[in-house]
């Protein structure tokens, strides 16, 4: 299970401590907050002493190396003599682990996590760190040990105030133009090899998205290109950077030009602002000491796209490193917290050569970002365990069809159901029956192969897309899911209008939910699919806190439906929220009852009905 921590330090700073510091625990795939915890953290003043030392270590090592992506500013930097980074780096950790540990932090927000979270090797948890000061952002918070633990965790810079990105409206969830294509700019290269970026970009991407390298541009070409009509998903820029020492004025050098060689942050923000409308949802700034560039563009902008910067200067053959196994990540399908995590343990081998290596780079997104998806790579995958391998199989011969006799069967078959149309529905309903028979049985690899040919020679018939959607699911593979579920929304599946509601809503996009909704409800006869619809409706509301209406439409789900666990879930919650909570027992009572702890999302609703009714029951 995926986890979200949204740990808020609110107002305070390293001299005075933080005295009121919140953590609110969430299921990644809702929106609505399990519990919420709170405590706070003494003042740690030597923190900020050893931090500003070890940049001044890295500043001072990098300045005398051909291969540094950063420009030094020589008047700004403060010129120690520091012969042992690596004993600067490790009392940075040791410092920051023992503040951490401080009882009014650990035993009041950090044990409760572990508590709630359960096991490190069988949870993935992304946490969102929110503080407007850039400094305290800009700490190794990897050092944190609740991270080190959960090898399947990443802490995630944001600021404390953000709101729903604007993006252009799509119909039905059909991509926008922006999909799959990506802007790589290689700027100023002095001393450094931006070239091999771009073969790993090439190589990794290269298949599957449509790539523009913009190789030493003018100010004019750069801003030109990135306002270009169709958009990007994702900006990558390579070369050097430079930010001054309160992480602002941040600056791209774009070529090695004598003049007109630069573009500033500012510079930066309107072109960002229109391409984040279009699709843009990355921003990778592989250059030293780009995290200025990240705090100037979150300053007034609270509905960026994710963007990936190094807090600190960084060797060459590290920042090709970090590219190289990120890409690689991403497109095997890891979300992006994920993918993130194992790209900066990737880089622990450097940690001897180069202290704090793998802490360098860092993820700045807010918590309502929309998952990142590139077309044609590896479906996301489930985070699996050691203890979650698959058990081995008994020794017998495997029965093996080959592919092409698949495709020359299958090709046969659609071509003789064609020729006998009376028959092709019948024989496609049958094939559709008994892949839904494999399916019960677990028989994954019969049951796709059924459902496909099914689809193929009846290809009106939603319902083959529809049971290869939930395959998919259960399977974790959510492109397919998601693909096979527009299919049967395309041929007019009332059910599949439901299902794909459901996906609108965990991508946050209200309308695409209302109109599938509103088709569902427009089409469907049976009881149970406008339960669903209004459940969905309901949900929707309650996120909006429209709650008068989100109750009225999950009172209308449970009167079409009373076993539906999770209208009876969310119904209990917006009791609660409106004062409600002698009458919310009654729904988190019949939650209890119908939800199946297999299904995911009913698992959430069954554990909040158990904490519901043993400490509300209490206080009656």
């Amino acid at each position: 299970m995926t986890w979200t921590v949204i740990l808020a330090l609110g107002s305070g700073n390293l001299l005075e401590g933080f005295p009121h510091i919140t953590a609110q625990l969430k299921n990644q795939a809702r929106s609505i907050s399990i519990q919420q915890f709170k405590g706070s953290l003494p003042p740690a003043p030597d923190i900020e002493v050893l931090h500003r030392r070890w940049k001044a270590a890295c500043t001072g090592l990098q300045s005398s190396r051909s291969d540094a992506r950063i420009k030094v500013n020589y008047a700004s930097t403060t010129h120690i003599s520091e012969t042992n980074p690596g004993a600067i780096y490790e009392g940075l950790k040791k410092e920051i682990q023992s503040w951490l540990k401080t009882d009014e932090f650990y035993s009041k927000i950090e044990v409760k996590l572990r508590t709630r979270i359960g096991n490190p090797s069988e949870a993935a948890v992304q946490i969102f760190l929110e503080c407007d000061d850039s400094r305290i952002s800009e700490l190794p918070w990897d050092a944190w040990n609740f991270r080190e633990e959960y090898r399947q965790s990443e802490i995630i810079r944001s600021s404390s105030e953000y709101t729903i990105p604007h993006r252009q409206e799509t119909q039905l969830g059909i991509d926008v133009a922006s999909r799959g294509r990506i802007l790589c700019v290689l700027g100023n290269s002095k001393g450094i090899n931006v070239k091999k970026d771009r073969r790993i970009i090439e190589k990794s991407l290269g298949d599957s998205c449509q790539l523009e390298f913009l190789d030493n541009p003018t100010p004019e070409d750069f801003n030109d290109r990135l306002f270009d009509e169709k958009g990007w998903q994702i900006f990558f820029f390579a070369g050097h950077s430079n930010s001054d020492d309160n992480a602002t004025n941040g600056r791209l050098h774009i070529n090695q030009n004598p003049t007109n060689n630069t573009v500033t942050v500012n510079d930066l923000k309107l072109g960002v602002q229109q391409a984040s409308f279009k699709g843009l949802q990355l921003l990778i700034f592989n250059s030293c000491s780009s995290f200025g560039l990240a705090a100037d563009l979150v300053a007034q902008n609270h509905h960026l796209p994710s963007i990936i910067v190094m807090r600190a200067p960084i060797p060459d053959q590290i920042a090709h490193d970090f590219v190289k196994s990120l890409l690689r990540y991403l497109a095997e399908g890891d979300p992006l917290f994920l993918a993130m995590r194992k790209a900066k343990d990737d880089l622990q081998r450097w940690e001897s050569r180069f202290p704090g290596a793998s802490g360098i780079p860092v993820l700045c997104q807010h918590p309502n970002f929309e998952e990142l998806t590139l077309p044609g790579c590896g479906a996301a995958k489930p985070v699996i365990s050691a203890a979650d391998g698959a058990a081995p199989r008994p020794n017998r011969p495997q029965f093996t069809v080959s592919t092409k006799f698949m495709q020359r069967t299958s090709i046969s078959l659609a071509v003789l159901a064609i020729g006998y149309p009376l028959t092709g529905p019948n024989l496609a309903d049958a094939i559709n029956a008994f892949g839904r028979e494999n399916h019960r049985k677990n028989q994954f690899l019969a049951a796709k192969i059924s459902y496909n040919l099914a689809a193929l020679i009846n290809p009106i018939n939603g319902e083959p897309y529809y049971n290869l959607s939930e395959l998919c699911k259960q399977l974790s593979d959510r492109q397919c899911e998601r693909e096979a579920m527009q299919s049967a929304v395309w041929r007019g599946l009332p059910e599949a209008h439901a299902q794909i509601s459901k996906s609108f809503l965990l991508e946050n996009k209200p309308e695409d939910v209302l109109n599938a909704i509103g088709l569902c409800l427009k089409t469907t006869k049976y009881d149970g699919v406008k339960s669903a619809c209004f459940k969905n409706r309901g949900w929707l509301r309650f996120t909006q806190k429209r709650y008068n209406s989100a109750e009225a439409d999950l009172r209308t789900a449970i009167s079409l439906n009373s076993n539906s666990p999770e209208a009876q879930c969310f119904l209990a919650q917006v009791l609660e929220t409106k004062g409600k909570v002698q009458e919310s027992l009654k729904y988190w009572q019949q939650t209890f009852n119908h939800a199946n702890s297999s299904i995911p999302e009913q698992d959430e609703c069954l554990e909040m009905a158990k904490d519901r009714l043993q400490i509300v029951g209490k206080s009656k």
